[in-house]
């Protein structure tokens, strides 16, 4: 799948090294479809085993009979496991095989035989979902890394040729091609771009097109897993169709379920990209078009003044046409100076300017007014979402007027009508380029941090750069508590504040869990305890479907927010409550990664990078090792429930004795840690009598514990290891043991 099988196998292996036995060495490996290896890997951090009988050569098979595993890996396509006794090693290696039964490579497994109490076979099988995973954390990524170059492009063309080459670059195989679709989703051959570095006319996309006709298409899987067809479509606007081809030549191979997954997750987060930039481009052909159209009017193009436009028009056709008067019929009173009449549909439905405007076309027609007879030109004034109204030209006698006259009247008709949306839509095309930049900075801005208090800071300084309000703060709200804490405001010294979540903003926003816009129309300020203020907008911060927080803008001016504030604030809301999520999750993560499950404490792993970094940076300290004596007979006596709550009373003993900056970390089973940095021997061995007391005082059933004491010092321990180290308080531990027990031993 996807071709960069050394990229997978680094994520893959971040789960199956999660899931390998602590203290166990062993090698994971990674071999290609012959069998030769390409990538290796310590089972165990920091603890390379290498023992000479194994050979695992990059660029190479495996030497001599540790082949025969990874040969009957990848022609049977099962798992295969082999025990070598002269060695004492044991191999296991487990097929990556593809829909079509092809072995594309082998992840193995070689560990000491004496160090494997547990079926191999069996632990391989099951890293089949650890493996899945693997390549969804791969597709995630390098979906992520193509959608984030596609945004520096302004053209379709340009965005298409990287997606398609990026897409082939990951896959690895056959070609990436991109066809536009119709409305109805249905090929346009006209208008495609692909990998294939063929004429258009000969290339394979194109007889794939013309194999699919005119028939609208859908995410498919054809000829035998060797096409993938995946359209792009935003908001149910179908606009390309992506697609993933093997050339004739590629016999040997198909796509499976995870290029079809790639293509899929592609798809789905690039189509925000394709329609910005192909709206970007249908506004820069519309500007051109009617640059063209229009050139004989550049003033009326020139100008996005209602009043202006039609002023244009009024003054323009009398000096083109002496003999004709000009009338304009609107269905809605602007906000104009120029005389215009009101276009009423039920008075004179006969009369040739209602027809006008019903029909949708220009009319001519001969009419009799008053005993004289006159023509009457009518054309509609034409926007893109409607008819406003008609331009009505009539001449004091029969005349009759020429093609090219009925076409012009016909474009300054149509570029009145254009006028009139250009005039409404020109402030709200202002407003939304302005949201949508915001947007844009605020979405890249927060996607560069997982840090909440970065995350914090930028999301107040973008609410009160946004909305030049007085004051902005985002609040948050603790499951089950009735009140708001201030995290952050644009005003710091209200920053820990907290209000009650009984005023009035703060009820209308969970009972309804919508955007608040709060305008006080009478001539004091709204009935807000944090900040005078006489308009207001909050907007909820939801996670999991409940209000986690709040954005606050207020100001104490009248009126001061419009619906467009309303309508950004709500997805400047949106945008931070994700961000927020995904630090808190973070940081989370991060807490549990290093955090023992049962006791709180620290891990093993955690524990040991810490001393590593305090024997380079710190001149001395000490290491206390405790084990809980007679462990067993508690686990035996009261059940091992009993003994995980002693293990937890202990571990929360040796929490309570310690500095913050000291690290507590379980060791492993009964066995628990404690180093303190910059801690000299006689201060450690008193903080190791202290906690060997209160466990014996304090714990129930009552329990002891023995514990062994090692210091260390640069100036003596210039080399000292973390393993010496450890190994020196182990000592001192085993002698606290075999000593009587219930004591401190130093080393």
């Amino acid at each position: 799948m996807l071709g960069k099988l050394e990229t997978v196998f680094s994520y893959a292996a971040h789960f199956i090294l999660q899931s390998w036995p602590e203290k166990r060495p062993g090698i994971l490996f990674l071999t290609d479809s012959t069998g030769r290896v390409i990538n290796t890997m310590d089972m165990q951090v920091g603890q390379p085993w290498k023992p000479q009988e194994l050979d695992l050569s990059l660029h190479a098979a495996p030497a001599g009979k540790m082949y025969d595993p990874v040969k009957s890996a990848l022609h049977s396509g099962e798992i295969a496991v082999a025990t070598y006794a002269e060695n004492s090693l044991v191999l296991a290696v487990f097929p990556l095989r593809e829909r079509d039964g092809y072995v594309r490579a082998t992840i193995g497994i070689a560990a000491p035989q004496e160090e494997i109490s547990f079926d191999l076979a069996s632990y391989m099988r099951g890293l089949e979902p650890l493996i899945r995973m693997g390549y969804d954390a791969y597709i995630q990524h390098a979906t992520s890394q193509i959608i984030m170059e596609l945004s520096v492009h302004d053209t379709t063309r340009s965005l298409l040729s990287n997606l398609t080459g990026e897409i082939a670059e990951v896959i690895q195989k056959g070609y990436c091609s991109a066809v536009k679709l119709s409305e109805n989703g249905t090929l346009l051959m006209h208008d495609m771009v692909t990998t294939e570095a063929v004429d258009k006319e000969q290339s394979q996309i194109s007889q794939i097109v013309a194999e699919l006709g005119t028939s609208p298409i859908a995410p498919a899987i054809l000829k035998e897993n060797r096409l993938i067809i995946m359209p792009v479509s935003w908001n149910k606007k179908m606009l390309y169709g992506l697609f993933l081809h093997l050339s004739p030549d590629e016999t040997d191979c198909v796509y499976d379920e995870r290029d079809v997954a790639f293509l899929q997750e592609v798809a789905d987060k690039a189509s925000s990209a394709l329609w910005r930039v192909m709206m970007s481009e249908e506004l820069r052909r519309e500007a051109n078009k009617k640059n063209l159209l229009y050139q004989l009017m550049s003033k009326i193009q020139a100008s996005i003044d209602v009043n202006d436009v039609l002023h244009e028009i009024v003054t323009s056709i009398p000096s083109l046409y002496p003999n004709y008067s000009v009338d304009l019929f609107l269905t809605v009173e602007p906000d104009a100076t120029t005389p215009v009449k009101q276009l009423s549909l039920q008075e004179e439905r006969g009369s040739t300017s209602t027809r006008a405007y019903l029909e949708g076309h220009l009319i001519v027609e001969d009419i009799v007014e008053n005993g004289q007879a006159k023509t009457v030109i009518a054309a509609p004034l034409l926007g893109k979402q409607g008819i406003y109204g008609v331009l009505q030209i009539t001449s004091d006698q029969v005349v009759s007027p020429s093609p090219y006259e009925t076409d012009y009247i016909s474009i300054l008709a149509d570029t009145a009508g254009k006028a009139f949306e250009n005039a409404q839509l020109y402030q709200q095309s202002r407003n939304l380029i302005r949201e949508l930049r915001l947007i844009n900075e605020m979405a890249r801005q927060l996607n560069r941090s997982l840090n909440l208090s970065e995350i914090l800071e930028f999301v107040t300084t973008m609410m009160r750069a946004t909305f030049d309000a007085e004051f902005c703060a985002l609040l948050r709200k603790e499951p089950g508590e009735e009140s708001f804490e201030v995290l952050a405001a644009s005003i710091p010294e209200y920053t820990g504040k907290i209000v009650t979540a009984n005023e009035k903003p703060f009820q209308q926003i969970l009972q309804n869990k919508q955007t608040l816009l709060l305008a006080q129309p009478g001539s004091g300020p709204l009935p807000f305890s944090l900040v005078p203020s006489c308009s207001l907008m909050g907007v909820p911060l939801i996670v999991e479907g409940e209000i986690s927080g709040v954005l606050l803008v207020a100001d104490s001016r009248y009126h001061f927010f419009s619906f467009d504030d309303y309508k950004l604030l709500e997805i400047f809301g949106q945008h931070a409550s994700l961000a927020m999520t995904n630090a808190v999750l973070h940081t989370e993560m991060e807490r549990m990664v290093i955090t023992d499950n049962l006791t709180s404490l620290y891990t093993r792993r955690h524990l040991n990078e810490r001393v590593r970094a305090s024997l380079e940076q710190d001149s001395h300290g000490s290491l206390i090792l405790i084990d809980i004596d007679y462990f067993k007979q508690v686990n035996d006596t009261f059940g091992h429930q009993v003994g995980d709550e002693v293990l937890i009373q202990v571990s929360n003993l040796i929490r309570q004795s310690i500095r913050d900056t000291d690290i507590a970390a379980r060791w492993g089973g009964e066995e628990l840690a404690v180093y303190l940095p910059r801690v000299d021997e006689a201060t450690a061995h008193a903080v190791a009598e202290r906690i060997r007391r209160c466990v014996e005082m304090e714990t129930s059933p009552q329990v002891t514990i023995s514990s062994g004491l090692a210091k260390w010092n640069k100036e003596i321990d210039a080399n000292l290891s973390v393993e010496a180290l450890f190994y020196q308080a182990d000592l001192a531990l085993y002698e606290a043991k075999n000593s009587g027990r219930n004591q401190v031993v130093l080393a």
